[in-house]
């Protein structure tokens, strides 16, 4: 177990030192959807984050409070004091969860044995030998943050809010034109904007046409002869949205009403040695399209496996003896919840996910 210990200390800081060298072949960047979520993350009140990371919970539960109304208000100086705190509680369902193991051989290991002991003492000699391990995990973490995106897709699917200028959560048709006009696409999204009385620069998540509008709109570097030079959008551009929401669909979200939940459950007592394994966390490096760094903080397990595995049919050997890495990742999409405004308020029904089709004619 100690040469356990020092295998992730020697990855931990392996990772540290190529994300810090910002080498483009070590960039791990992550699609439309979960890139806005990253960038525009928000602390949802978790309610029952201590029993999830314990295991005791399988669900997700946030905490909110309605907004006050207006016949709320008395008209009369007293000392009457009706208003309560009244917190309600959603679930946003069982945790998804997305992992990955990878094998690595002793004939491999020895060399990351020798690396593990240097780069615990001097760090930067251990970098060139444990990039062939960290290159490794890089290439299948990518399918592992594609698959996180595509499920917080597919979540966001059913999720979409009612939007006040309609009283419907159907997506919106909006053509977008070069020139605006008083009843062009861009015009349209920023009054809705406004009639759900959001507030900051709205999240603009899809493909095609709403996508290719922002594109043209960062090649114009003057007026045009009515007047209007680049009318830019705040967009994440998201490949797989295609198939998940429709060709051309998009998402306007308002910050603070999503956002990504995660939590891990290799912390504190749940850390460290248990049977043959050792459990622990490891943070991702990911380099966002502005520049920024962010990360995914996975729970990992690392196992020593003292037989080789045969495919029980053919007998082919499956893998020699070695260790066995898993990665993984629980997660949930929290979207405001449909009822954080009163039967009688007038964004009844509004969440902050507003759906819209996106066209050019």
């Amino acid at each position: 177990m100690k040469d356990f210990i020092g295998v992730v200390q020697a990855l931990i800081m392996t990772i540290t030192a190529l994300a810090g060298q910002n080498d483009p072949q070590y960039k791990v960047t992550p699609v439309g959807f979960l890139q806005m979520l990253l960038e525009n993350s928000t602390t949802a009140q978790v309610a029952n984050l201590d029993q999830l990371k314990m295991g005791l919970d399988r669900e997700i539960k946030i905490r909110y409070m309605q907004r006050g109304l207006e016949s709320e208000v008395q008209n009369r100086d007293d000392c009457d004091t009706p208003i309560r705190p009244e917190w309600k509680e959603v679930s946003i369902g069982q945790p998804l969860y997305s992992k990955i193991g990878i094998m690595i051989a002793d004939s491999e290991m020895r060399k990351y044995q020798e690396a593990a002991s240097q780069g615990v003492t001097i760090g930067s000699p251990s970098v060139s030998v444990m990039a062939g391990l960290y290159e490794t995990m890089l290439v299948k973490l990518n399918s592992l943050i594609q698959n996180v995106n595509n499920n917080l897709l597919s979540a966001q699917s059913t999720k979409w809010g009612v939007n006040a200028v309609t009283g419907l959560n159907t997506p919106q048709t909006v053509n977008f034109a070069n020139t605006p006009t008083m009843n062009d696409g861009i015009v349209k999204l920023i009054l809705d904007y406004q009639a759900n009385e959001a507030v900051g620069n709205p999240q603009i998540v899809g493909n095609g046409t709403v996508t290719a509008y922002d594109v043209l709109q960062g090649l114009k570097k003057s007026y045009d002869s009515s007047g209007f030079s680049s009318n830019p959008l705040n967009v994440y551009n998201d490949f797989s949205s295609a198939s998940k929401w429709g060709v051309n669909h998009f998402g306007v979200f308002v910050p603070g009403l999503i956002a990504f939940v995660d939590y891990n459950k290799n912390v504190g007592p749940w850390a460290g040695v248990r049977g043959e394994s050792l459990f622990f966390t490891l943070p991702i490096p990911m380099v966002l399209a502005n520049g920024k760094l962010s990360s995914l903080v996975l729970d990992c397990q690392l196992k020593y496996y003292d037989c080789p595995i045969f495919d029980p049919d053919t007998g082919v050997l499956i893998a020699d003896r070695g260790y066995g890495i898993t990665l993984g990742k629980y997660y949930g999409l929290w979207n405001a919840p449909n009822n954080m405004f009163a039967a009688t308020d007038r964004l009844n029904g509004f969440n902050g996910s507003l759906h819209y089709i996106g066209t050019s004619v």
